[in-house]
């Protein structure tokens, strides 16, 4: 039974951020407010991807919001709880908060969180890959197109994905070079349920600027959705070396090397994101566990089971595991 169960959870599991936040009953919401800021200085401009991922050890994704003019971005009704945020986009570190806690009865709350930009020479991203480099054409935006962006993402804080998406191909039709536009877009056209508007989106995006992480890493999800598993390789592959710190990208990687039978590769990829902060990503333990049970190397596999409830012990699978577990340690006795 649990040879089969493994495979079946791999090859089904797929992340899906952007999910909107419940409201638990007979609980206050909260408004978190994010401001990211430039660790040289200065505030984000408009259009910077802010994540909220509910949880400790396995952190779900739940809402994506574009940062506003001044660097801010809002999640409006979110109930207490353990939370982190995640922020990346264009020319930055893909940087994660410290754990964000929402005491009940509190209606507003504001977090800072402190981002490189990729050219920065202290970034290690920027010594060790591409980076996420502004394009030239990014930085010749006309204001007006520039105004555009910043509704739209004023627009995607209320969750108003039409009217975001809207604002964008105007940011767009005004000037054609606009990658920001064209992600932003892509997220929007993702929250309308339309894939293949989405897929485009991200094609221009990556067309205009090609070592964009954060769109390579969600064409590729596309990819691995429609069961394609040798282009989600070869974007993941562009994402990593652009940004070699991307957990995302190396914890879908890893999951599509074991898709393809490539056990050693996803073994790896599953070592390389252990190494780093990895809240929400505790199933990449899992797909090593996978690749360790084909190469029969059973007590490694044990491991990492063990890894993947240490680090999400509330998992709703977590019970079969430890049965898992158990079967596995009574065989080799």
């Amino acid at each position: 039974m649990w040879r089969l169960w493994f495979c079946f959870f791999l090859l089904t599991v797929i992340r899906t951020p952007g999910q909107i936040i419940s409201t638990p009953l007979n609980h206050t919401v909260c408004t978190l407010r994010v401001d990211v800021t430039f660790a040289d200085g200065g505030r984000a401009a408009s259009g910077v991807r802010v994540q909220i991922l509910q949880g400790l050890a396995n952190a779900a994704p739940m809402q994506v919001v574009m940062t506003n003019s001044s660097g801010s971005a809002e999640f409006p009704g979110v109930p207490p709880g353990d939370y982190r945020v995640e922020v990346s986009g264009e020319g930055i570190q893909t940087t994660s908060s410290d754990v964000i806690h929402i005491e009940d009865g509190r209606v507003f709350m504001s977090q800072m969180i402190t981002v490189r930009k990729t050219e920065d020479p202290s970034n290690s991203a920027g010594k060790n890959g591409l980076g996420n480099f502004v394009s030239l054409a990014e930085l010749n935006v006309p204001e007006k197109a520039s105004e555009e962006l910043t509704h739209g993402a004023a627009e995607m804080q209320h969750n108003n994905w039409k009217k975001a998406a809207e604002h964008f191909n105007k940011a767009i039709s005004i000037y054609p070079q606009y990658a920001s536009a064209y992600y932003n877009l892509s997220v929007a056209y993702g929250k309308l349920n339309k894939p293949e508007q989405q897929r485009d989106a991200l094609q221009k995006t990556l067309k205009i600027n090609g070592n964009f992480a954060p769109a390579l890493v969600s064409l590729a999800h596309l990819e691995v959705a429609d069961h394609k598993p040798q282009p989600a390789r070869a974007l993941l592959d562009k994402a990593v070396l652009a940004d070699p710190n991307n957990v995302e990208a190396l914890a879908l990687r890893a999951r599509v090397d074991f898709m393809q039978g490539q056990d050693q590769q996803a073994i790896a990829d599953a070592q390389r994101v252990h190494e780093m902060p990895h809240q929400g990503y505790a199933t990449v333990h899992y797909t090593a566990a996978g690749a360790l049970q084909r190469l029969n190397r059973i007590p490694e596999m044990v491991a990492q089971l063990k890894l993947f409830l240490q680090e999400d012990p509330t998992n709703p699978r977590a019970e079969y595991v430890r049965q898992t577990i158990a079967e596995l340690q009574g065989q080799t006795h």
